[in-house]
């Protein structure tokens, strides 16, 4: 049978489904074999990869054609408005701030704003940064985690804009309307607890001055740990009542803590908020005869300075940078597609950085 008879019997529809089909297996055709497969002219075979290419199910090339593949999702389209961060002034929040400007270096821009861990002032600046125009919140509200204050359910339900909050979740627990990136203190804690519990530390002392919803969680995490792990009788914390709640220490605030520690005979400390604190508790054991770590072992929660202790300090070091970042995300997608899923509370487990500052129990 000629080319002429053969390419009458074939329909081009069938041909064209026989290219594609081979084009599938193979990735790629050439004009050459499909002249010889089909029995067709190269005229005809040019014309019927001229119409598959026209479709966008092949592309092209010298000698014949290949399969185009999928096209990839492209990248979502850059945000170019504008976020409104509120933080209180606490170098706490400098890292927060650092992992949003991450998430923001490719487009969009942040105003920021800090209170004083003072509520009325967030509500004014919230307002203002409303009223300026930007398209979310990314607020870290002066609350406790016990709960609401008054007012403060209204003041969330009345806000135009999407908010997500970082390193807070919304007070008195149960569910709720907002999403949320916090570190997942109480784990910290746990992995603090946990480390000297199996170095044989059975009588551990918390420090823990602050009084930020943080706080609670990291204070909640220790009363937890020191149930799960049977040292809780013995063990016990030093907080704002025996040192002050003040943004520094108050005169006489290591030497109340080392005779807590002398006098309940505890063999451990765990030290969470304001670092610079672990300088004067070191001064002061040195002082006492106290050897760290051989008489008392140390772990501070946070991470800034503890390396640069003597001897350096073990720590639970929370990723603020990444929370800022992650919190950020969540935020650009909710202004990008309002959902009306039930809110996220996103957990970012820190690390438990160990050195020279805990050994077995004495």
């Amino acid at each position: 049978m000629s080319n002429t008879a053969k390419e009458a019997s074939m329909l081009a529809a069938e041909r064209r489904a026989r290219i594609l089909s081979r084009a599938q297996q193979d990735g790629a055709v050439s004009i050459t074999s499909l002249v010889s497969d089909l029995g067709v002219s190269h005229v005809t075979v040019r014309r019927d990869l001229d119409s598959l290419v026209a479709e966008q199910v092949l592309d092209k090339v010298r000698g014949g054609a290949v399969l185009r593949s999928e096209p990839e999702a492209g990248p979502d389209p850059t945000f170019t408005g504008t976020i409104g961060v509120v933080v209180p002034t606490s170098y706490y929040y400098r890292y927060v701030v650092e992992g949003v400007n991450d998430v923001l270096a490719s487009g969009g821009e942040m105003r920021l704003a800090i209170s004083e861990y003072d509520l009325e002032e967030e509500y004014r600046l919230i307002d203002e940064l409303v009223a300026g125009g930007v398209s979310g919140l990314l607020w870290v509200p002066t609350v406790s985690e016990r709960q609401a204050p008054p007012g403060f359910l209204d003041k969330l339900e009345q806000l135009s804009v999407p908010v997500v909050f970082v390193e807070r979740e919304l007070p008195g627990g149960g569910l709720g309307t907002v999403s949320s990136v916090r570190t997942a203190h109480e784990r910290g804690a746990l992995s603090a607890v946990r480390h000297l519990t199996t170095l044989g530390h059975r009588r551990i002392l918390m420090v823990s001055r602050g009084s930020s919803q943080s706080s609670e969680f990291v204070r909640l995490g220790w009363r937890d740990a020191l149930e799960r792990l049977g040292v809780a009788e013995g063990s016990g914390i030093l907080g704002p009542e025996e040192l002050g709640a003040g943004p520094r220490w108050e005169r006489g605030g290591a030497d109340v803590v080392m005779d807590a520690v002398q006098s309940t005979g505890a063999t451990a400390l765990f030290c969470h908020g304001d670092e610079n604190s672990l300088f004067g508790l070191l001064q002061n054991a040195r002082s006492r005869g106290i050897s760290v770590p051989q008489q008392l072992s140390i772990i501070a929660y946070d991470d800034d300075v503890s390396a640069h202790a003597d001897p350096p300090i073990a720590a639970v070091a929370p990723d603020r940078r990444r929370v800022g970042a992650l919190a950020t995300q969540m935020l650009l997608d909710l202004i990008a597609e309002p959902s009306s899923e039930p809110p996220l509370q996103l957990h970012v487990e820190p690390r438990l950085v160990l050195r020279g500052s805990t050994t077995v129990a004495p």
